[in-house]
Formats: C-alpha cells, structure tokens, sequence
C-alpha cells in the first residue's frame, strides 16, 4: 500500500499581541511599606498574598490612563478573538492574570522595579464597571498610582475607579501581587 499525502491543515492567521508601552513610575516605595498600604484596604478576614521583591514602583496616574489602558484595551480586543467561549475558559481570573502579566511586562520593558499592581479577588455583590451582580467570587486589577489606589475590571478595562468608590470593596477576600 502506498502512502497517501495528507494535505496540510490551513492555519487562521496568528493574532499578535505586543508589548505593553513601558511603564512610567513617579517613585518606588519598599516592600514594606506597600504591604503596609494594601493591608489598609482589607476588610476583615481578607488576607494579603506575601511580597517577593523589595521594592515597588508606584505608577504613575497619567501614563495608566493615557498610555497603558488604552493599549490594554487593544489587547483585551486581540485576545477575545482567540478565546474558547468556554465558561470558564477566559473569564475575569484569566483576564486578571493577564492585566497584571501585561503591568509587569511594562516594568521590564521600562527596566523598572515591579509595579505595585495585583489581582484581587473580591464578592461581587454589586455591579462594576460592565460586570453585572454575580454574587460570586471576581478577579479586579488593583494598582497604587502617584494618585493613590484604583481599580480596574480586566475583561473590559472601560473605568479605572479609585479604591474608595469601588462598590464591592468590602467584599474584598485576597490581594495577591505575584
């Protein structure tokens, strides 16, 4: 018997994420004193996940709304056309990770200390930012700029919220920054 040519599976073409712009930071501040901070926004029995570097650069406000968010967005747009649609395939964890891998990356790119930016998970007892009331477990971006706390929903990155507006705050259960 003589083998037969299997014709080759077309590939879709490769969607390309980029870089992320590099960070701009208006200080640092020590491990610390970041825990330190983050421990005040934690309701109680919240805990904080442990700190692996030294020091923290505090982002600065400007460059994440004018530069970051607007190509985080693009991102966010590249990446959910390549997504499963399963349930839990590319939900807020995942976007989570990937806003805060993105936040890292632009500190490497700047040759920066790591941005104080983490992943939150939080009860979402309340709708945010495009999000509706799933009264469930939820991943939130979290970042400390010259301006103080915000947060920042992943999946859509449409409102970058200070800490003390954020509606679901008191149902914050973890902060971890790795």
């Amino acid at each position: 018997m003589l083998a037969q040519a299997i014709p080759a599976k077309s590939t879709p073409p490769r969607k390309i994420l980029y870089f992320p712009p590099p960070l701009e930071l208006s200080g640092t501040l020590t491990a610390n004193d970041l825990l330190i901070s983050a421990q005040k926004l934690l309701p109680a029995g919240a805990f904080l996940g442990p700190l692996l570097d030294e020091e923290y650069a505090i982002i600065k406000h400007e460059w994440m709304v004018k530069t970051f968010l607007p190509f985080y967005r693009d991102s966010v747009s590249t990446l959910k056309t390549v997504v499963s649609g399963e349930k839990e395939g590319a939900d807020c964890d995942e976007f989570g990770l990937f806003l805060r891998q993105m936040t890292g990356l632009a500190g490497i790119v700047a040759h920066s200390n790591a941005p104080a930016a983490a992943q939150v998970v939080v009860f979402q007892s309340k709708e945010f930012s495009g999000v509706g009331r799933t009264r469930e477990r939820h991943a939130v971006g979290l970042f400390l700029t010259d301006r103080g706390w915000f947060v920042l929903e992943p999946q859509n990155a449409s409102a970058l919220v200070p800490i003390d507006a954020y509606v679901n705050r008191r149902g914050i259960q973890y902060i971890t920054f790795h």
